[in-house]
């Protein structure tokens, strides 16, 4: 059960916030509808037939996410639309997780230039997924196709996290630099990585004059 996020008078998480305010309403059947990528900037409910319903969940999420309010808050806003406490819960936690995992990327490639490359942690508990464990402690540049799939959460619960290190820190810890793709998880199509659509090219391979030329060229 999630309790609570920020807490009361906690910093406001912009970059979370930015990423939920992006999205566009939309009913499910819509939703369904468009390409997995896509997904990520949209925002749907199931079981919600009106546009008004959706747009009260809407806006009780974002001030989940805004706020650090509560699973218990937001119940308190949306109970009568969402009176199963599953989908009430799934709702809150596919939401406001999705909207921290985006956030917490934006600011991973903000700092992309000093502390270069992730490092994925799972819990690696009695919850924990298999297929999640198994990413555990791998490390891949920041800017490599892997997270686009993989960056958390990339499944519904999901409560894995990534680490961002410099280059001293992966000499010093002696940590292998992955750049293959092979032998990895099949995601389950249902949930889309909220980094999905946000492709970098892997850059690491290019001498650093070029390198310098070709990122001025696609991100300036």
């Amino acid at each position: 059960m999630i309790e609570g996020w920020l807490g009361e008078g906690a910093p406001t998480f912009e970059e979370a916030v930015a990423s939920f305010l992006a999205k566009e309403i939309m009913p499910r059947g819509e939703f369904d509808r468009l390409a997995a990528q896509m997904r990520t900037k949209a925002f749907t409910a199931a079981y919600l037939y009106t546009a008004d319903h959706l747009q009260r969940v809407y806006e009780a999420t974002a001030a989940a996410i805004e706020k650090g309010t509560t699973l218990w808050d937001f119940k308190g806003e949306v109970g009568e639309l969402l009176s199963k406490p599953w989908h009430r819960e799934t709702v809150f936690r596919t939401n406001v997780l999705a909207a921290y995992g985006k956030g917490h990327y934006d600011q991973a490639q903000a700092s992309r230039a000093v502390r270069p490359y992730g490092r994925y942690s799972a819990i690696m508990d009695g919850r924990t997924r298999p297929s999640h464990a198994r990413l555990h402690g791998l490390v891949y540049p920041l800017d490599h196709p892997f997270w686009q799939t993989y960056w958390p959460p990339w499944g519904y619960n999901c409560r894995c996290g990534v680490t961002t290190l410099s280059q001293m820190e992966v000499e010093e810890s002696g940590l292998e630099v992955r750049r293959e793709m092979d032998n990895l998880p099949e995601p389950d199509g249902k949930f889309v990585s909220p980094a999905a659509g946000e492709w970098r090219p892997d850059l690491s391979r290019y001498a650093p004059e070029l390198r310098q030329l070709v990122e001025r060229a696609i991100y300036d």
